[in-house]
């Protein structure tokens, strides 16, 4: 029987709309897709039915766990996480000790993370490296200071497409060196490259022009891809998971002026053309 500090068999997760597994290995490190709009972990009861997993939190263990079919209590450790508007590869650990093994990785900075994002404007040069200082949160006596500290953040990118003669946009890889929250929405916006569909650091007139044309809304930053290099039970081992470039991407990437909406998800759609329909935009 096994116990509630271990689960071996992936078919038992009980994951969420939209979530599936990317890959796994023995060691217990299993990669999942999460879906734009899903929450790392619930913050309430109420997020549930909006998390990776359908299954209550342990908020100080960082662990999901339920009860299986035959009343066994079952766990898994969530590694890492991702803002609930960006899609892509997730961690979590079917054990305490390999998700502890990975959690080291990542605040040493040892793990490769991959995004892409769209971005507003074209990168003078098509690869580069940004060195920021920006502000972060600080809690002081239980009370949150809003941007109370500076801290470094450096990320490197690389220009992957640059559609002509449709939106003024490009597709680059990004790759941080650093974590802080919301360091790639933050770096692109200093930098004169605001992520389309950004609600908290991008161009809201552009993320306008863009749902008008397109019916696209969401952020288009996407974790496409995670290697990680770890020693493991006296083993060295390299993980590797990749998650394909969402629909939404190419639908932005893809339109050109007078095309009728072709949104990758069902939702309310604009007069064909739009308001915008003729418009040519500046590739600047």
């Amino acid at each position: 029987m096994m116990s509630g500090e271990a689960m071996n068999d992936l078919n038992e997760l009980p994951l969420n709309t939209g979530v599936c597994v990317l890959n796994s290995n023995a060691d217990g490190l299993v990669a999942l897709e999460k879906p734009v709009g899903a929450l790392s972990h619930p913050n309430t009861s109420e997020d549930i039915e909006r998390s990776l997993l359908r299954a209550s939190y342990d908020y100080e263990g960082e662990f999901y766990f339920w009860k299986n079919a035959a009343g066994e209590e079952r766990r898994v450790w969530l590694i890492n996480r991702l803002d609930s508007p960006t899609s892509g590869v997730i961690l979590v650990g079917l054990n305490a000790e390999i998700a502890s093994t990975i959690k080291l990785q990542f605040s040493s900075h040892k793990v490769i993370k991959h995004y892409h994002a769209l971005v507003r404007h074209q990168p003078a040069k098509n690869a580069g490296k940004w060195s920021d200082v920006i502000s972060k949160d600080l809690i002081n006596n239980g009370r949150k200071i809003k941007k109370g500290r500076l801290v470094k953040a450096k990320s490197s990118y690389q220009m992957i497409s640059k559609p002509v003669g449709g939106f003024p946009i490009a597709l680059l890889k990004l790759i941080p060196v650093t974590g802080r929250t919301h360091q790639l929405r933050i770096q692109c916006k200093k930098h004169g490259h605001p992520i389309v569909g950004d609600r908290s650091y991008g161009n809201f007139a552009f993320n306008r022009e863009v749902a008008l044309e397109t019916g696209e809304k969401r952020l288009m930053l996407h974790a496409s891809e995670v290697i990680v290099n770890y020693t493991y039970q006296g083993k060295v081992r390299v993980f590797r998971a990749a998650s394909e470039l969402p629909e939404a991407f190419h639908a932005v990437m893809r339109f050109r002026p007078g095309m009728k909406p072709q949104a990758s998800t069902a939702r309310a759609r604009q007069p064909a053309g739009g308001q915008l329909a003729g418009r040519r935009f500046k590739s600047v």
